[in-house]
């Protein structure tokens, strides 16, 4: 051990003093970000700007959306009243950097990457990711500080995570988190957000070694301590504590009430209570996100009935005193519900012609099967013969309309033709990209079904080539008994 904390000092100290003379970067304003950038290859392209909301509901807030001009130069200015993570996107770059309120960033662009055929075409393409390199850094700044700590952090991790694992070497870890709190002294006193990051940081690695378990680390480094709302290594540890831990603890004998608490009596008091059993949740604040948390991952699964987790949700939005929460809890059920079965998806509008638009949901006198479709993906190609099978045979009670996305519409309408495929096609590069993200589309095609009111009946909906109309057939014949009833 003594060895490689060693050679990590020799290789990380000296570069941080070399640097310690440099100026600090310029105040722009007190509550806005600038970001200042040049590189040729980023003329007239796309850029977009934003941030995660919270790290728990992880919706995504956007700073700006542009097109960037012939000079290839980034100056942007965005309100921001506390440290986060920000993230800049451009084709297939996707940079980020640690932006406080007050500063101004001139950034080191890369070469502009773009998306290729394949890539766009890929459901499992991930953009190139990196940290942005800043012109006007010195070694107090936030993102030469976390830059330098995660180079040392993932160094270790990555050559001793088995063997701490393994062998519980708690004072391997201990040696390791006092050589960096050593190392970074000034800047941890200097820089809140740089003294909780490095603090999470060592209590991932305690929780790799097994010196304690889950409960001590709570106690130790969560409760009775401020949530840092907007530092992704708090969450990082928090998310991993409290994955799925409504349905977790409501298997212990401490929780045994919590799931009739939630699925029936749908209490936001009682959940709080039988929470509290565990003395590790002592914290009001912390118990209400734990909670929160619980109940966001439950949506996602089969174990709680999703009304009474919504109902559930919307209480503690209602009884909760603390701000923040509630919009947790807001952007959580607004993400949940925008693909929910029986609810209406987002909604959107196409301009078909000079006069006319298709509107979506809206009211039908039939069913609606609603696929967006790349012309130049082979998957969409080979499926198209069975959807328009689909369409003949159900015309009295189902119509298609395909969105042509991610290649021209042109080459979209000719292949149509050729194979006489004569249902709706629409133009979806009009699209914004957001509302793309909305319908969760990573791969093509991807389906829809509404009803005649426009409220979504399958989520997800299954292809032609996954058995679709086996679903349907169960949805019409349900409609047909349902009919029956009220006749009698």
């Amino acid at each position: 051990m003594e060895a490689i904390l060693n050679h990590l000092f020799l290789k990380r100290f000296i570069p941080i003093c070399s640097l310690i003379t440099l100026f600090i970067a310029p105040v722009f304003s007190q509550d806005s970000v600038l970001l200042e950038g040049q590189k040729d290859s980023w003329a007239n392209q796309r850029v977009e700007v934003w941030y995660y909301h919270d790290y728990i509901s992880e919706v995504k807030t956007e700073v700006a959306d542009f097109i960037m001009p012939p000079s290839g130069e980034l100056s942007i200015a965005f309100e921001l009243n506390n440290t986060r993570q920000i993230f800049v996107e451009a084709g297939g770059l996707e940079g980020t950097l640690y932006a406080e309120p007050g500063k101004k960033y001139k950034l080191k662009l890369p070469d502009y990457k773009g998306l290729t055929k394949v890539d766009s075409l890929n459901p499992f393409y991930q953009p190139y990711r990196f940290y942005f390199g800043m012109e006007n850094s010195n070694a107090l700044e936030l993102n030469h500080l976390i830059t330098e700590y995660d180079l040392i952090y993932e160094d270790y991790l990555l050559n001793n995570f088995q063997a701490i694992k393994k062998n519980r070497r708690g004072s391997d870890v201990d040696t390791l988190i006092s050589f960096l709190d050593s190392l970074f002294s000034k800047a941890i006193a200097a820089n809140k957000f740089f003294d909780n990051y490095r603090t999470y940081k060592e209590a991932r690695l305690r929780q790799i070694s097994y010196v304690h378990d889950d409960n001590y680390i709570i106690r130790d480094y969560f409760d009775n301590e401020p949530i840092a709302y907007y530092n992704p290594s708090y969450f990082e540890i928090f998310n991993t504590l409290f994955d799925n831990y409504i349905e977790r603890y409501s298997l212990t004998y401490d929780g045994r009430d919590l799931a009739y608490n939630i699925a029936r009596a749908k209490s936001y008091q009682r959940a709080m209570a039988d929470l509290k059993n565990n003395l590790a949740l002592r914290t009001d604040t912390l118990r209400e996100l734990v909670l929160i948390k619980g109940l966001r991952d439950a949506l996602y699964k089969n174990t709680f009935p999703k009304s009474s987790l919504f109902q559930t949700l919307d209480s503690v939005r209602i009884q909760s005193n603390v701000r923040i929460h509630k919009e947790i809890v807001r952007e959580i059920v607004k993400e949940r519900k925008k693909l929910l079965k029986g609810n209406k998806p987002p909604a959107f509008s196409i301009q078909m012609g000079d006069t006319l638009n298709f509107t979506f949901p809206a009211k039908s006198d039939r069913f609606v099967l609603l696929n967006f479709i790349n012309i130049e993906s082979f998957s969409v190609q080979k499926v198209l013969p069975q959807i328009n099978q689909i369409k003949d045979k159900h015309k009295d009670v189902l119509k298609v309309v395909s969105i042509n996305v991610g290649s021209k519409y042109e080459n979209a309408e000719k292949y149509f033709r050729q194979h006489n495929y004569n249902w709706l096609l629409l133009n979806g590069n009009q699209l914004d990209e957001d509302l793309l993200d909305d319908y969760k589309i990573k791969a093509y095609p991807s389906y829809y079904l509404v009803d005649e009111s426009g409220t979504l009946v399958l989520n997800p909906t299954p292809g032609p080539d996954s058995n679709f109309e086996w679903y349907f057939f169960k949805i019409l014949k349900k409609r047909e008994r349902e009919m029956y009833r009220n006749q009698k």
